[in-house]
C-alpha cells in the first residue's frame, strides 16, 4: 500500500524526469540550430579511412545543389546508376560539392572510396547543413 508521501514523491520524480527530458531536447535543438547558424562543418569518413570536414555550401554551390537534388534518387542511391538517365552525373556533382575544399577528391576517387550508404549520409549532411531539411 502506497502512502500519500510516496505518491507525492513519485509525481515529483516523474515531473523532474519530464522537465529534464524537455531541457535536453531543447538543448539538442539549440545546438543543431547553432551549428547551422555558425556554419559548423560536418564530418564524414570515406572507405579510405580518412575523415573529411564537409562545409555548408556557398551560394553558388547551393544553387547547384538545389537544381541537382531534384534529379537524383535520394532514397535508393543505387537507382542513380541506371543507364537510362543522367542521374549518375548529377549524383557525383552533388557529392563533389561536399568535398570542394579537397581538390584531390575527384569523381574517380569517390567512385573508388564512397559506398552507397556513405553517399546517402553525405547527401543528408549537405541537405541538413544548408537548412534544406525541416
Amino acid at each position: 500500500m502506497t502512502t500519500y508521501k510516496d505518491d507525492l514523491a513519485k509525481k515529483h520524480a516523474e515531473q523532474m524526469n519530464t522537465e529534464a527530458v524537455n531541457r535536453i531536447k531543447k538543448q539538442s535543438e539549440a545546438e543543431e540550430v547553432e551549428g547551422i547558424f555558425f556554419e559548423d562543418d560536418a564530418k564524414i569518413t570515406l572507405r579510405d579511412g580518412k575523415t573529411y570536414c564537409i562545409p555548408p555550401a556557398c551560394l553558388k554551390d547551393a544553387r547547384i545543389l538545389m537544381k541537382k537534388l531534384g534529379t537524383v534518387h535520394l532514397d535508393a542511391i543505387i537507382l542513380n546508376f541506371l543507364p537510362s538517365d543522367n542521374a549518375e552525373n548529377d549524383l557525383f556533382d552533388i557529392l563533389l560539392l561536399g568535398f570542394r575544399n579537397y581538390p584531390s577528391i575527384t569523381r574517380d576517387y569517390l567512385d573508388e572510396y564512397c559506398d552507397l550508404e556513405t553517399a546517402r549520409k553525405l547527401i543528408n549532411i549537405l541537405i541538413g547543413l544548408n537548412g534544406l531539411k525541416k
